[in-house]
This record gives C-alpha cells, structure tokens and sequence, in this order.
C-alpha cells in the first residue's frame, strides 16, 4: 500500500465555483489517500454478481481482477483506442483521476456486460475505473456497471465512462452506486451521438455519503435520441448531485432528463442540467423533470433546470416537485388492512419503481429492487403483493 500522489488540494475550493456551489468536498483534501492493491473475498464478489450467465468484468481499485472475470469476445483491457478520451476531452469536469486500467467495449453483441468495480482498503483509498463503450453504426450494445465502495472508511471513487454511439446504434448504459454509506463517489459520463441513434442511461444511488454524477451528452447528429434517467434513495447525511450538460448540435433531436428520488433523514439532494441547443437546431424536443419526496423537515432537495437557447423552433420544458408522502393515498391503504409503515413503503416504492421497470434485463432489476426493499421499513410485506 503506498500514498497517492494525485493532488487532491483540488477539492478544497471546487465548491466555491458555480457548478459546486451546492456540493462541498473540500474534507477530501485533507485526506491522505492510500493505493491499495487490496484482495477481495471472492463471496463478496459473488455476492454482487447479480447475472451469473453474462459476461462480468471485475475491477479492483481500478486494476482487473481477470480470475474473477468472465471476458468475451469485444472487451479489451488498456487497448490503444483512438476514440479513448476523445469525449470526455469536450466536457470541463474538474474530477480528477489516478491511474487505472481502461475497459473498451466495442463489437461484443447484444447481451448486457456486467462491470463490477470495487474499492477496498484499510484506509482511506482512492481509485478510478475507465471506460469506453462504442457503438458503431447500427449496432446494439448494453453494460451495467455496478460501483461498489467497502467497509467504512472515506474511500473516494472517480468513475469515468465514454459512450461514442454511431449512425442508427443503440446503446444501454445501467449504473448502480452500491455498498458504503460513508464513500465519496464523484463519476463522469461523457456521451456522443451520431444521426438516428439512441443511447439511454439510468444512474441509480443507493449508497455513498456524498455522490456526484457529471453527465455531459453531445448530440451530433439528426433523429437523435437520448435519455438520461437517474434514482435515489438516501438518508441520514448522505447527499447525491446530479450535474447534467446535453448539447443539442444538429436539428431534429429529442432529449429527456427525469431524476426522482425520496431524502430522510438530513439527505441533500441537488439537481442541474442545462440544455443548450445550438443555433440552427431546429425542432428540437428536449425536457426535464426532477421529483423528489421528503421524508423529514431536514431532508433538503435544490432543483436548478437550465435553459441556453438559440433558436425558435424548440420545445424544451422543465419540470421540478417536491412534497411529501400523500396522507389520504396512505389511509387509503391502511384502511384495506395494510399496516402503516407498510403503506407508506407502498407509496415509496410505487414512486421510485417507475425508473427500475424500464431497465431491460430482469436480473439487475430483481437485485436493485431487492436493495431498495430491505432499506425500507415493511419492505418484506411489499415483496408478498
């Protein structure tokens, strides 16, 4: 185990800046982070191998664990791709990175890839995982990447994945915060469209004390779609920022950004996205919603929707609620014979499981349903209906 030597006094500040204001990191500059080239359990591993019959990338601190793999065909690892970074270069995050090994997915068909990554260690440890999933013309490619920080330290995890979608391809991208409750996880998405293709990412945050999830879309061609959906359910001091940037460049696209979520305790949620549209792209259709309930008077849910337009000839709207559990909805039930903290659960579940029923495959929409019950109270009732 040896000491980082990324410079990390660049948290000190960061949420003195516009795009920060709202999420503060600056305790990460004064920890002294570790790399670690930890081993983990393999029923840990098990555990969280949630598609035994798809392939499975396992990354540990940012470096492959290939035993623990199961590689196929179209996956390569530290492949000198001339695509690597060349979107993530457009976009002006200030999360930095240490050195990992990269995955490129390019040409593996149709069934989803599973890339598991964990972060491990004794002591606070940082780590990064890279990421290129490309799609070339009319093809179909699906990943679920799975991000896993253990035990209880203040790990710090800087996710990087790159989506470069070709003429009529269509990409699927699943992403799952899981694990540690006391870990600052701070990803990067960077995605490039060409004509008629269609890419569609959910984020979903179920751990973390502090998430922070950049994405930043470039849509560079016509009949464009592109949809962004995200999923949280926190508590007591955890907080998750949601950053979005989509670019529409080219006419004839259609965007959608909806992020809901439910905040107990002192949870803090924050919400931006801008949607810029270039002049000369006309009809364009682009939206935003951002919905949250709140469970507690300390829990807090700020909703920043951004509009940057040069042209007439758009339809772009946004949406922000918040509110709370609705009480006659939840007599209702209780007087079909549901018990309360049940029917509360209820409510919860029906709300957020709108995002879970649009992931394709029914194995990590089984896993993640299964997580988001056991955290709730009454959880075990809801499984009987």
């Amino acid at each position: 185990m040896t000491t980082m030597t990324f410079n990390n006094t660049c948290f000190e500040k960061l949420h003195k800046s516009e795009a920060w204001m709202y999420t503060n990191v600056s305790a990460l500059a004064k920890t002294e982070f570790a790399f670690a080239t930890t081993f983990v359990d393999e029923s840990i591993i098990r555990e969280y191998d949630i598609a035994p019959a798809n392939p499975l990338i396992v990354l540990i601190n940012g470096k492959l664990h290939e035993e623990a793999s199961r590689l196929c065909d179209g996956v390569t690892v530290n492949a000198n791709h001339a695509l690597q970074g060349s979107v993530a270069s457009r976009g002006d995050s200030e999360i930095p990175s240490v050195e990992c090994d990269t995955i490129t997915i390019e040409n593996a068909g149709k069934q989803t890839i599973h890339i598991l990554q964990f972060v491990s260690g004794e002591c606070p440890t940082a780590a990064s995982g890279r990421v290129l999933i490309h799609a070339s013309d009319h093809e179909e490619v699906s990943v679920a990447e799975t991000h896993v920080c253990l035990g209880e330290e203040t790990h710090l995890f800087m996710p990087l994945t790159e989506i470069v979608a070709g003429k009529e391809a269509k990409v699927t991208l699943v992403r799952a915060i899981r694990g540690s409750k006391t870990a600052y996880q701070l990803g990067q998405l960077h995605v490039c469209q060409e004509d008629s293709s269609n890419v569609q990412t959910h984020t979903i945050t179920l751990a973390g004390k502090c998430s922070r999830h950049e994405v930043f879309a470039y849509l560079d061609g016509e009949h464009i779609e592109s949809n962004f959906d995200g999923m949280y359910m926190l508590g007591d001091n955890q907080h998750v920022d949601n950053h979005l940037r989509v670019e529409h460049n080219k006419p004839r696209c259609n965007s959608r950004e909806f992020y809901k979520g439910i905040l107990d305790g002192n949870a803090k949620s924050v919400f931006t996205g801008r949607i810029y549209v270039e002049e000369g792209a006309v009809e364009t259709d682009a939206m935003q919603t951002n919905q949250n309930i709140v469970l507690s008077d300390d829990a807090n849910a700020i909703s920043r929707p951004q509009l940057e337009i040069y042209n007439d000839d758009v339809a772009c709207t946004h949406g922000a609620t918040t509110g709370e559990i609705d009480e006659e909805a939840k007599l209702y039930l209780r007087s079909r014979g549901i018990p309360a903290d049940s029917a509360e659960t209820l409510l919860m579940y029906a709300f957020l499981n709108e995002s879970l029923e649009d992931l394709a495959d029914d194995e990590f929409r089984r896993a993640l349903t299964g997580e988001l019950l056991s955290t709730m109270p009454g959880g075990d009732f809801i499984r009987t209906l």
